[in-house]
């Protein structure tokens, strides 16, 4: 569904274009559900069907499909990732003020 906004002005009409915007996936629940029916063996494209409400973005649950068929899990994070640990940042602060 597309919506169009016109813009009128003595010189120019200027016609935009509007598409609806999907809500990205932002929930723990939601990627634990999205983790579960991928385990059971739904498809991207059967979670987005079942579930029209949520408004999930297409490509959002396909790479929440693609995190659990590679480490079995859509809300673990990769070993690694994310903050260093404060105690690894005094311990290096602590060698440079040495």
């Amino acid at each position: 569904m597309q919506h169009n906004i016109v813009i009128n002005s003595s010189m120019f009409q200027v016609t935009i274009a509007v598409r609806p915007i999907t809500l990205v996936i932002g929930s723990y629940e939601d990627e634990a559900g999205i983790e579960t029916l991928r385990k059971l063996g739904f498809g991207y494209r059967t979670v987005v069907a079942k579930f029209p409400e949520k408004g999930w973005n297409l490509f959002s649950v396909k790479a929440i499909c693609k995190r659990v068929d590679k480490r079995g899990s859509a809300t673990e994070r990769k070993p690694g990732s994310g903050r260093r640990k404060q105690h690894e940042l005094r311990k290096m602060l602590d060698t440079l003020s040495c």
